[in-house]
């Protein structure tokens, strides 16, 4: 009863800590927390990356009949490596949002705001510090420590990545903690019944 008296965003909270729960419960309780806290992270950032890999290797084969330029080359991999890094978060969060909407007129242009402003959220400081900053130098570092160019640069490679999560990690739980990826529901169109009905 007390769902219904809280409001239709309360009720939304609700539901969607009750619909979590269980499946929480009946999957994870032999598992440590550390490791829940790891396969939190697979899951959320794992099938993104995967797809990262399948079409940057897409795309710089596909360039490569096309042009022999080590530029161009570079080019099409990170383009590539960002449509499907990218396509597949975009994906996942704009389920999340339509999941949380109530259906109604304009609920798929305000999920697809909300999902942009998500995205921008949890990966926007990780995006610039990584490209103009940590990349850069921990690339440099790895080859001056390494003295190897290609060993040097994976190892640079594979510190920015790990420091991209984390990045990436915080500003999600802040996402998280302070609410926002939670639509607030509008009382005019939406009734509290309604809400927790999903």
């Amino acid at each position: 009863m007390q769902m219904y008296l809280s409001g239709p965003a309360v009720a939304l909270r609700t539901m969607a800590t009750t619909m979590l729960a269980p499946t929480m419960r009946s999957t994870e309780p032999s598992r440590p927390r550390w490791a829940r806290r790891a396969w939190f992270w697979v899951r959320r950032y794992g099938p993104a990356e995967i797809a990262c890999l399948i079409t940057m290797l897409a795309a710089s084969i596909l360039a490569a009949q096309l042009t022999d330029s080590p530029p161009l080359l570079a080019v099409a991999a990170i383009a590539g490596a960002t449509v499907g890094f990218y396509g597949v978060l975009l994906t996942t969060v704009m389920r999340e949002q339509l999941a949380l909407l109530p259906v109604q007129p304009g609920r798929i242009r305000r999920a697809s705001i909300r999902t942009v402003g998500l995205l921008a959220a949890e990966f926007g400081v990780a995006e610039v510090s990584d490209t103009f900053v940590i990349r850069p130098a921990l690339m440099i570092l790895g080859v001056i420590l390494v003295r190897d160019a290609v060993w040097g640069l994976l190892l640079g490679k594979v510190v920015a990545d790990v420091l991209f999560y984390v990045v990436s990690g915080v500003c999600f739980r802040i996402t998280q903690r302070t609410g926002i990826r939670l639509p607030r529901l509008r009382l005019s169109a939406v009734s509290p019944a309604r809400a927790v009905r999903g």
